[in-house]
């Protein structure tokens, strides 16, 4: 019988994918399904996932058209019925052992939800992309309801640090990101499911305030360690990626995620949201990697390349 169910969906491009997902198939334990939410991949790209999955006996669902992340979230969702849910992005690297320390974590701790100590880039598995994350300056004072005590932060542990010093002991974190993410199935029976209108940032804070604020609890369990593969000179991205990435990242969703985010919980007089929107930028091509201009000089239109 199946434990838990790995729900893979895109993050912000597509030509890590099958590399991802051949990870994931290296370290496969035996108690897990898996379902493949493929969204507007390049048909080169989805031809190779689609035959890995049947290779494999993995649930494969193809969506056409791009979806926000937290949609395919929900789409995997919809056909997990283990008691734990993985939600993993498509450019996800896994460790041996991975899965068993995030289950243990949760069976023995009775967290809600449970993260992975996140690293970033190459060498695998030696730089830390965030060992949990800080939501505000007060978290206290924000639980006690008392908002005006409290600003948003949104800030990564340790980022940046060798992963040694993320240690081994696994602690509570006010959140962590949906890079890679164990959470109990029946969260969502209590919660319904996760919210659409974040498409672009935010969603994982959001998904966290709302098992904390209803009495559930995030853990952070190093012993667990993924890595994500951002864009960079090792990893660049290729031309299929971009409409996605371009659409991902947009002003636009990224404008209307961090609206919704502040009206939906009460932050309306949190200074971090002027700042962020002073900042907003959009990616642009750049040679092999990508640079950032102001949003007022582009033009995005969904699923098409921008206007540069």
């Amino acid at each position: 019988m199946k434990k838990t169910t790995l729900v893979i969906v895109p993050r912000e491009r597509f030509t890590l994918a099958a590399r991802s997902l051949r990870s994931v198939i290296e370290h496969l334990q035996g108690t897990e399904a898996v379902v493949y939410v493929d969204a507007g991949s390049p048909k080169k790209i989805a031809d190779e996932l689609r035959s890995i999955c049947q290779a494999h006996d993995f649930t494969y669902i193809r969506r056409e058209s791009y979806l926000s992340p937290n949609q395919a979230r929900n789409v995997g969702l919809s056909h997990a019925s283990t008691p734990y849910v993985v939600f993993m992005d498509n450019d996800i690297i896994v460790s041996p052992g991975w899965l068993a320390a995030l289950e243990s974590c949760a069976d023995e701790t009775g967290a809600e939800i449970v993260a992975p100590l996140t690293c970033q880039k190459e060498p695998l598995h030696s730089e830390v992309h965030q060992a949990g994350g800080q939501i505000f300056d007060n978290f206290e004072a924000f639980l006690s309801g008392l908002k005006d005590e409290t600003h948003l932060t949104d800030l990564h542990l340790l980022q940046g640090k060798p992963a040694r010093e993320a240690g081994s002991d696994r602690r509570p974190v006010e959140c962590c990101e949906f890079h890679c993410v164990l959470v109990r199935r029946d969260v969502f029976d209590r919660l319904g499911p996760l919210d659409e209108q974040l498409l672009s940032t935010k969603e994982h804070i959001d998904f966290s305030l709302a098992v904390w604020t209803t009495g559930g609890q995030v853990m952070l369990e190093p012993k667990s360690i993924v890595t994500y593969l951002f864009p960079d000179r090792s990893n660049p991205l290729q031309p299929g990626d971009w409409p996605y990435f371009l659409l991902r990242w947009s002003p636009e969703w990224q404008q209307q995620s961090l609206d919704h985010f502040k009206a939906k919980w009460d932050l309306v007089k949190d200074p971090y949201f002027e700042k962020r929107r002073n900042i907003l930028v959009c990616p642009r091509k750049s040679g092999p990697l990508f640079e950032l201009v102001p949003a007022s000089d582009m033009e995005l239109r969904h699923g098409q390349e921008i206007n540069a």
